[in-house]
This record gives C-alpha cells, sequence and structure tokens, in this order.
C-alpha cells in the first residue's frame, strides 16, 4: 500500500509539470483566410488651381485581389523623353555624337499587399505622377523642368466611399495635386 501511495505521488509530481507545460505552450494561431475577394480600384488624380477648381482630371482603373498571393498592380501611362547628357566626337569624324539619357514622365500607380480589414480596404499604394513644367536654358542648351509628385504610403480606404489618399501643394502655383481612391467589390 505504501508502495502505491508513493508511485501515485511521484507520478503526479512528474505530471504536474507537463501538464503546465502543455497549458504554457504558445497556441498555434488559426491559419490565415483563403478566401480571395476581388475589388475594382478607380484612381482619380487631379490638378486644382488657387481658389480649389479642378483644372484637370485624369481617371485610372484597376482591379486587385485580396489573399496571401496577392500579385502586385502596376498602372504606367506616359511619354520616354530624351535628355542629353553629353557628346563627344567619334574618331575621324567632324560631327559630334550626342549621347542621350530617357527620363519617364507621366503617371505611375502601384498597389501592393491588399487586405480587408472590416468596411476598409488596406493596400500599400505608391503613386508617381511627372510632366515636363518648362524649358530652361542652361549652357546655351535648352534643358526640360521635371515637375514631379511621389507619393508612397500604406493607406486604408473605406470599401465604397471615394477618398483622397494624397494631396499636395504645386510648387509653381499656389494650387495643388490629389490622388482619390474609390474601392468597389466586383460582384
Amino acid at each position: 500500500m505504501k508502495r502505491s501511495v508513493i508511485l501515485a505521488t511521484a507520478l503526479l509530481l512528474f505530471a504536474a509539470p507537463l501538464c503546465l507545460c502543455a497549458q504554457n505552450a504558445p497556441q498555434e494561431s488559426a491559419p490565415a483566410s483563403t478566401t480571395q475577394h476581388f475589388y475594382h480600384l478607380k484612381f482619380i488624380v487631379e490638378e486644382l488651381s488657387d481658389t480649389g477648381t479642378v483644372t484637370n482630371t485624369r481617371t485610372y482603373q484597376t482591379t486587385v485581389s485580396t489573399g496571401p498571393n496577392d500579385p502586385s498592380q502596376i498602372i504606367k501611362t506616359g511619354s520616354r523623353v530624351p535628355i542629353v547628357t553629353g557628346s563627344y566626337s567619334g574618331s575621324g569624324s567632324p560631327l559630334p555624337n550626342t549621347q542621350f539619357q530617357y527620363i519617364d514622365l507621366g503617371v505611375s500607380i502601384q498597389v501592393q499587399h491588399v487586405a480587408e480589414i472590416g468596411d476598409a480596404l488596406k493596400f500599400n499604394l505608391r503613386t508617381d505622377v511627372s510632366s515636363m513644367a518648362k524649358y530652361s536654358e542652361i549652357a546655351g542648351v535648352n534643358e526640360p523642368v521635371i515637375r514631379q509628385n511621389t507619393w508612397s504610403s500604406d493607406v486604408l480606404v473605406p470599401i465604397g466611399k471615394p477618398s483622397v489618399v494624397f494631396s499636395s501643394d504645386d510648387l509653381d502655383t499656389k494650387g495643388k495635386m490629389q490622388v482619390e481612391v474609390t474601392a468597389t467589390p466586383v460582384e
């Protein structure tokens, strides 16, 4: 009988820490939702005058998806502008050879890491809007002056409601430029 009590006590002493360890072990989190939803994103890039009147509007649209393997979406439109970077004389040729570098001007919108959070859509947004503002003479050569607005951030957009996500003053005027996004579920 004494042996049985000692054996039972020993088992309890060894089993108790094992039970406590099992209770304190970190629980594996529930697997992330693999449900994939699609959203139509409408981007409106607006230039506003100093009075707040819209002077120029451009609209860009794409469809994005949520889920663990959501691809990055890129909208890019514009022109490649040649910029003179130098010149040299070739061997035996009286004419100089001119070297160019090309600069992309226009609109570039990149969306990645799309996720649903309640009644909103969260994603990383990078927007670049650039254009030639004017030409300036440098050492007897007319060189373009590039105007550029670049924004990059994680944004949270209420589903179905237009939201201004980026806005900045125009450095040349008292106007401003802004980017508005509307996310609509694809049915």
